[in-house]
């Protein structure tokens, strides 16, 4: 999966798959929790996930505590993420 945004200066220098591997991809997603509740988020391996609003601001008070509805969507969606990421890596 390629990073939505790289702000890695070495990543057009390395070639295409470095910035899927790198600290300084930003991926974008989003999920629905078990509420019917819509959440937005922006990942960075090296930060985790940063909540996002409707205008893609980061929110406020970002979920912290597991049991929190968000981080349920949040974790499938990572799930999915590592899941295309290892298969990727063991091609190579």
């Amino acid at each position: 999966m390629k990073p939505d945004i790289c702000t890695s200066i070495m990543c057009s220098d390395l070639g295409a798959d470095y910035c899927q591997q790198c600290s300084h991809g930003v991926y974008s997603g989003e999920g629905i929790d078990k509420n019917g509740k819509l959440w937005r988020w922006e990942f960075q391996a090296y930060y985790g996930p940063m909540f996002l609003k409707k205008d893609g601001e980061p929110l406020k008070n970002q979920p912290e505590r597991e049991n929190h509805p968000a981080w349920e969507p949040f974790e499938v969606w990572l799930k999915k993420h590592n899941k295309k990421r290892f298969k990727r890596e063991a091609k190579e």
